[in-house]
């Protein structure tokens, strides 16, 4: 059996806790997908993601997309590794991607461009980052003022790195975030699992 060499690639401890991002490999390249390595995100010791399977992540760009004929604003709770505002950016019809981040390092290390799947998303002049906590971030905006809200600033409701989270898959954020969302518009909410209560509360 190959040995697998995982490499820390940039770790920091902040207030809400450690991150890292780490790269995999193995001598011969079993360890890579499409020769290119894996690279995930660890947060609290806990694995959030990684670069072997992003379609979740892209498919909440996707399906928004899809559902807004004028898609021009676009908030996202969340970076992770930038798979999700990588797909928004893909449409032309998108005017600014506003992308709010809890750990400045998380938007350092892909403005940086460690995650070479991402490279230079964040250099694209539609995208704003901001570093604050979304459910703070969000009651202070605009009623009406984007056509969507995207939602990935944890595993899920039923998995979560940080416990304060739990109140981003509650009724009183989401309808926050239902506020702000202009009629017709999109709110989007990414989960590891099938959350039953989700579903209710969005409705």
């Amino acid at each position: 059996m190959l040995e697998e060499a995982v490499e820390t690639l940039a770790r920091h401890d902040g207030p809400h806790g450690s991150l890292a991002l780490r790269r995999r490999r193995t001598a011969d390249g079993v360890g890579r997908i499409d020769g290119v390595d894996i690279y995930e995100l660890i947060v609290n010791g806990a694995f959030v993601m990684d670069t072997v399977d992003t379609s979740t992540e892209r498919l909440l760009a996707t399906e928004t997309l899809d559902r807004l004929p004028t898609p021009s604003t676009i908030l996202v709770g969340g970076l992770g590794l930038g798979f999700t505002v990588q797909a928004l950016l893909a449409d032309a019809r998108v005017r600014r991607v506003e992308v709010v981040e809890l750990d400045r390092a998380v938007v350092d290390w892909v403005r940086a461009g460690l995650i070479p799947h991402t490279a230079g998303v964040l250099h694209d002049e539609r995208v704003y980052a901001e570093i604050a906590d979304i459910r703070q971030y969000v009651p202070t905006l605009p009623a009406d003022s984007r056509d969507a809200i995207l939602l990935d600033v944890d595993n899920g409701p039923d998995f979560l790195v940080h416990e304060a989270n739990d109140a981003v898959y509650r009724r009183p954020f989401l309808s926050a975030c239902a506020r702000v969302v202009r009629p017709g518009g999109v709110l989007g909410v990414w989960s590891a699992d099938p959350a039953e209560p989700l579903p209710r509360l969005l409705t």
